[in-house]
């Protein structure tokens, strides 16, 4: 289902991308490198999951 991937990469983008946007701008770099690797991890179980 390729609508169901691109509602996946919305939800990445949107919640993931606003928590590394915040992360970077106080300079928490451990919490953009959390941020980033939970965020690549649900994607990547999300594209997994619907093959």
């Amino acid at each position: 289902m390729k609508s169901i991937k691109f509602t996946n990469l919305a939800v990445f983008i949107i919640f993931f991308g606003i928590a590394l946007i915040e992360a970077f701008q106080k300079q928490n770099w451990l919490e953009a490198a959390l941020f980033l690797a939970l965020g690549f991890i649900s994607l990547w179980a999300d594209m997994r999951k619907n093959k």
